[in-house]
């Protein structure tokens, strides 16, 4: 059976172009988008009945409107993480805690967010095979990230994981809160490079083909780079070093697209956020290794005492 490459579908998320993609390929949906952008799939389904919605993670860019699209095709499945399936079936703290970040901009940037009914919900845990499909557990960037291989076609979906990549420009990894890991992330990068992939088709945007394992290798080096970075300024600090770094790489006419698909000054948080969680890490350890010295010390002069008691 032969396949036809997938499909990119613009999103044209608040008017930009080549900010955020979605993808059709053959009666699956990957990462629909928000629902402040169906409309866009709606159209490119041209009459359609998707089978399947896979979903890499649950952020509002790549999944806010799948409950919107399950409204419209009732018999759709949902392929999603455990990790983030119950918030999919009920967003509510999912919302509550976005809406605080985003405020009054939350309804203009994400639309609404629509519960899925439990029934259309297949759980993932990674690992998973059907059919033509191969899902991988691809934690880093969120908790509840996976990544797809479409075997046949040698193409991966990767969601975030290969990061933000525009026009065969510099790629980079997008780096929110909470979940922000880069040991993890690296490993993820490792599990899509060991798929030896022909494709990778990402949210922001779109599809990579002729220079794959660079694009992987270059995420290893710029989160490396974006992460110690980050130790050691601020959100604006940060920003202001990935202005110039794409800068440097994409042009003048590459920097709008790039700050289009993710803000600079929300890359910095989710950095930050992991380096205290390391930092807080290294302190309980530091405590738990002098409480075993402290330990050892007191059962070492007993066993003294106990030894000299005979010969007192």
């Amino acid at each position: 059976m032969t396949y036809d490459p997938p499909q990119t579908v613009d999103l044209m998320h608040l008017g930009k172009p080549k900010a955020m993609s979605a993808h059709l390929f053959d009666d699956v949906i990957v990462d629909p988008g928000a629902e402040s952008t169906i409309e866009r799939v709606v159209e490119a389904l041209d009459g359609r009945t998707p089978r399947a919605i896979l979903l890499t993670h649950i952020h509002f860019d790549h999944a806010g409107g799948t409950g919107a699209l399950v409204r419209r095709f009732p018999d759709v499945e949902v392929w999603v993480h455990e990790r983030g399936a119950r918030h999919m079936i009920d967003p509510t703290r999912l919302v509550a805690s976005a809406r605080k970040v985003f405020g009054d901009y939350f309804d203009m940037l994400w639309g609404e967010v629509i519960p899925i009914p439990e029934r259309n919900i297949r759980v993932l845990h990674g690992g998973e095979e059907e059919g033509p499909w191969e899902v991988a557990y691809t934690p880093g960037h969120a908790q509840h990230h996976v990544c797809y291989l479409h075997r046949p076609t040698r193409t991966a979906f990767t969601g975030d994981v290969t990061g933000i990549r525009i026009d065969g420009g510099p790629a980079l990894p997008p780096t929110p809160p909470p979940d922000i890991d880069p040991p993890l992330w690296h490993a993820s990068l490792e599990t899509v490079a060991a798929w030896e992939p022909e494709r990778l088709a990402f949210m922001h945007f779109g599809q990579t083909t002729g220079d794959v394992m660079e694009q992987i290798a270059t995420m290893h080096e710029t989160l490396d780079l974006y992460a110690e970075t980050a130790r050691t300024t601020d959100a604006q600090g940060m920003a202001d070093f990935i202005r110039g770094w794409v800068l440097e790489r994409a042009g003048e006419e590459g920097l709008p697209t790039y700050y289009a698909a993710g803000p600079f000054e929300g890359l910095w948080a989710g950095l930050d956020r992991y380096w205290k969680r390391v930092a807080r890490e290294a302190e309980v350890a530091g405590a738990e290794a002098h409480d075993e010295v402290v330990d050892a010390s007191g059962e070492h002069r007993q066993d003294q005492g106990d030894e000299s008691t005979p010969a007192s």
